[in-house]
């Protein structure tokens, strides 16, 4: 059996399939079952993928399914102690499965991850990123601080911890990954590798990530469940709360967006993106969007 259970979902990705897999097949570490999940993909993806022959793949075609079931599925098809996941458009570097394994010294490590390399659609690099969180992490992951995995495709996992902590939550349907990796933080220790280990490409358009609505949802959620944190730093909660605000006025929902900036600005007074946040909101929503954009832009800047 082998230890390592490699799983990538795809779903009419023929472009970049080849590469993601052959990413994998070019790993320094050999002991992996490479599982395909197709999420009935309509283009030449089934053809790529039955063309790569090599025993270790096992290509499931599936019923059509959100990313959380199909994560899932693969996790119960897994025959291997460790999971890693890889997003069907990005690449592993050849020794990540090997440099993640080495750091799986200890039997409360659940989570292992590594640097990254961002590229655009052209293979250019755009940013390298390395890691500094590791331990008992879950108020730094709460926080945003920190890009830390920034994909599916960074971490390797424990299969039991996932197993113990019910799975991918199906009903999250943006950002599942975050919400698991927020319970394995809660209750066990992340670790990570300091080299690059992956490039990650940054398209340009529509995302699954990019729902507006439930990622809204998803952070009302977090909310609830982590309260008690939440309770005790009324600065981290206005931030999530105003971000909670920004989205809603994003898709148009002007009048439940700012009623949740101005909870933020109950929750931390000195909150001033919020004051702002709130008063840009009355503007066309075009504009709202322009000035979002700009402001993100300054932020990742001064993070880089």
């Amino acid at each position: 059996m082998s230890k390592v259970s490699v799983i990538i979902t795809t779903f009419n990705r023929e472009k970049h399939i080849g590469c993601a897999v052959e990413s994998v097949l070019n790993q320094s570490y050999k002991d992996f079952e490479l599982l395909i999940l197709d999420n009935s993909s309509t283009d030449n993806t089934r053809k790529i993928v039955e063309g790569i022959k090599d025993s270790r793949i096992r290509y499931i075609i599936h019923p059509a399914m959100s990313i959380s079931s199909a994560r899932n599925l693969g996790v119960r098809e897994s025959k291997g102690e460790f999971i890693a996941f890889l997003d069907d458009d990005d690449e592993w570097l050849p020794a990540k499965i090997e440099k993640q394994l080495k750091v799986f010294n200890n039997k409360d490590t659940a989570l292992v991850y590594g640097g990254f390399e961002k590229i655009d659609s052209d293979g250019k690099n755009i940013g390298n990123h390395r890691p500094v969180l590791k331990g008992k992490i879950l108020n730094d992951l709460l926080s945003l601080k920190d890009d830390f995995t920034a994909s599916a495709s960074n971490p390797m996992l424990r299969k039991s911890v996932i197993i113990e902590l019910g799975l991918y939550n199906e009903k999250v349907l943006t950002g599942e990954d975050y919400e698991l990796y927020l319970r394995i933080a809660k209750k066990y220790l992340i670790d990570y590798t300091p080299e690059i280990v992956l490039k990650i490409k940054t398209h340009y358009g529509s995302r699954l990530g990019d729902r507006l609505k439930d990622a809204a949802e998803l952070e009302l959620m977090l909310l609830d469940d982590y309260c008690e944190i939440f309770d005790n730093d009324g600065r981290l909660k206005s931030f999530y709360l105003q971000r909670i605000g920004g989205k809603y006025i994003r898709i148009g929902e002007n009048k439940l967006g700012r009623s949740y900036i101005i909870k933020s600005i109950r929750s931390y007074s000195l909150n001033l993106i919020a004051y702002a946040q709130y008063l840009v909101s009355f503007l066309n929503i075009k504009v709202y969007r322009f000035l979002h954009d700009k402001y993100l832009k300054i932020q990742r800047k001064l993070r880089s």
